[in-house]
C-alpha cells in the first residue's frame, strides 16, 4: 500500500565527494522525512585540455566540490603551495573544499553563488592578458569562460570530468515514486534533472525545489509545474524550503 505521509527524495549524485551528503544532512537535522537516491555519478576525463604550470598561472577558479576533487586528483604530487596563483570559487562551500587541500581562497562571491555572479567578481578582479585555469565538468555552461575571455583573460578551461545519469538507481526510483503518494523531489544540478526524466519519462505531479535558477529552469523545461529555486543558492536554504513546504502539506 502506498505510504501517504509527505517525504523529500534527494537526487544528487552517489559521488558527490562528501563523506555523507550535506543536503540529506541539512534535510534531517529540520526532522525532514528524506529518502537518497542518487541520479547521477561522476567520473574523471582521462583527455582533457593541458593545464598550464602553476606558475604560469594567475587566477585558479573551482565552480564546485567536485571540481575541486578531480582537480586534485589530476595535479596530485604537483606543488602549488609556494606559487603566486589566486583562488576563487563560486560559493563557500567549494571554498571549504579547495581550503581542504591547501588552497587560500581570495575570492567568493557575495550572496549569489552563481557562475554569472563569479563572472562579474573575477572581471572586476583579473586584469588583460592574466592566466586563468578553471576545470571543470563536461557539461558545465561557458558563461564564466566566455565572459572573462571577452574581458581580456586568456582563459584556460579544460573539462577533466563528467556527469552521466546513475542508470542503476531506476529501479529503486520507481520503485519509490509507486509506493510513496506525496513528497517533494530535490534537484542540485541540471544534470540530475535529466536524469530523472530518462529513468521516469511519466513525471509525477510532485513539486520540484530547485538549488539554484539555472536548475529550476531545467525543471521546467523537462515539464514539473511546480518549480522553485531556493535563494541563496545553498543546501541549507534548499533544506529549509522543502522543510516550510512540507509543513505546508501538513497543515492543509
Amino acid at each position: 500500500m502506498p505510504v501517504n505521509a509527505p517525504i523529500a527524495l534527494v537526487t544528487r549524485g552517489k559521488a558527490d565527494q562528501t563523506a555523507e551528503d550535506p543536503l540529506v544532512s541539512h534535510l534531517q537535522a529540520l526532522s525532514v522525512p528524506v529518502q537518497h537516491i542518487p541520479l547521477v555519478t561522476q567520473q574523471m576525463l582521462k583527455e582533457h585540455e593541458n593545464i598550464p604550470a602553476a606558475r604560469e598561472i594567475d587566477w585558479l577558479v573551482f565552480t564546485s566540490a567536485n571540481a575541486v576533487h578531480y582537480f586534485e586528483c589530476l595535479m596530485s604530487g604537483k606543488e602549488w603551495g609556494r606559487t603566486n596563483v589566486r583562488v576563487a570559487t563560486v560559493g563557500p562551500k567549494t571554498a571549504e573544499a579547495a581550503a581542504s587541500i591547501g588552497f587560500t581562497v581570495d575570492l567568493v562571491p557575495e550572496k549569489t553563488y552563481t557562475a554569472e555572479a563569479l563572472a562579474e567578481g573575477l572581471g572586476n578582479a583579473i586584469s588583460p592578458g592574466e592566466t586563468v585555469v578553471i576545470p571543470k565538468s563536461k557539461q558545465a555552461r561557458n558563461v564564466l569562460p566566455d565572459y572573462l575571455d571577452n574581458r581580456g583573460a586568456n582563459v584556460v578551461d579544460p573539462a577533466i570530468y563528467e556527469t552521466r545519469a546513475w542508470t542503476e538507481s531506476a529501479h529503486a526510483l520507481a520503485t519509490f515514486l509507486s509506493t510513496h503518494n506525496n513528497g517533494v523531489i530535490t534537484f542540485t544540478s541540471p544534470s540530475a534533472v535529466h536524469a530523472f526524466k530518462q529513468m521516469q519519462p511519466d513525471l509525477p505531479k510532485w513539486p520540484a525545489i530547485c538549488i539554484g535558477t539555472i536548475t529550476a529552469k531545467a525543471a521546467s523545461e523537462a515539464g514539473f509545474s511546480q518549480v522553485e529555486a531556493a535563494f541563496p543558492h545553498t543546501f541549507a536554504n534548499l533544506a529549509e524550503r522543502v522543510s516550510n513546504y512540507l509543513i505546508e502539506v501538513n497543515n492543509r
